[in-house]
């Protein structure tokens, strides 16, 4: 799915206010007026604001499908290093997005002009992509036989979302209020993945 630079901008735009106020909270109009476009030229584009919400969501998972794709095909990589891989591909997406992280937190809670059925689709198409990783893994003797996909993928999901929107309580109580924005994102990377990273090797291995 390809955007113009008016499209990314009321797109970018939009993420953000809905991510700040809710998607009832964000006009249209506010959000015209923050992209400095005009009211018409979202309704253009965009038909509504269901269809705004929408394409956000579909911009910022097609990219993660991509990857997930790619690693499923792998013919190359242990069943270990590509859930390494995943886990890399999950908390880089989320982490370098809190925008868009806060958006979906807060519209699947209160189901605000969510687009329910696309979102449970591509779950569901992405879920099963990691089953397929699972299962390569327990058919060349890697992984255990005790598990269960859906609870793995919302355990990296999960922690990762949580610990995005919550990067100010984080910065306090690591004493890194004064490192940049930047070089504190890259930390967090960091820092979560190799959590997952062990967390999960255990899981998938029984090994420490």
């Amino acid at each position: 799915m390809d955007f113009n630079q008016k499209q990314l901008q009321i797109l970018e735009t939009a993420e953000r206010l809905f991510a700040m106020r809710g998607f009832h909270g964000a006009s249209v109009r506010d959000i015209a007026q923050e992209a400095d476009v005009n009211i018409a030229m979202i309704s253009y584009y965009f038909g509504s604001k269901e269809r705004l919400i929408e394409s956000i969501f579909l911009k910022r998972i097609l990219d993660v499908k991509t990857g997930l794709d790619e690693l499923v095909k792998d013919k190359h990589l242990a069943p270990l290093e590509k859930m390494n891989r995943l886990i890399d591909l999950f908390v880089a997406r989320i982490s370098e997005r809190p925008h868009f992280c806060r958006m979906m937190v807060r519209a699947q809670a209160t189901e605000e002009g969510i687009p329910t059925d696309l979102i449970t689709d591509v779950k569901k198409q992405m879920y099963e992509m990691v089953k397929k990783l699972i299962t390569e893994g327990q058919k060349k003797g890697a992984f255990v036989s005790d598990l269960d996909p859906l609870m793995l993928v919302n355990t990296i999901v999960g922690t990762t979302n949580h610990i995005t929107i919550s990067q100010n309580f984080l910065r306090k109580m690591w004493n890194m209020e004064q490192m940049t924005d930047e070089k504190f994102r890259e930390h967090l990377r960091e820092k979560v993945s190799n959590h997952l990273k062990k967390m999960f090797k255990v899981v998938l291995t029984h090994e420490p």
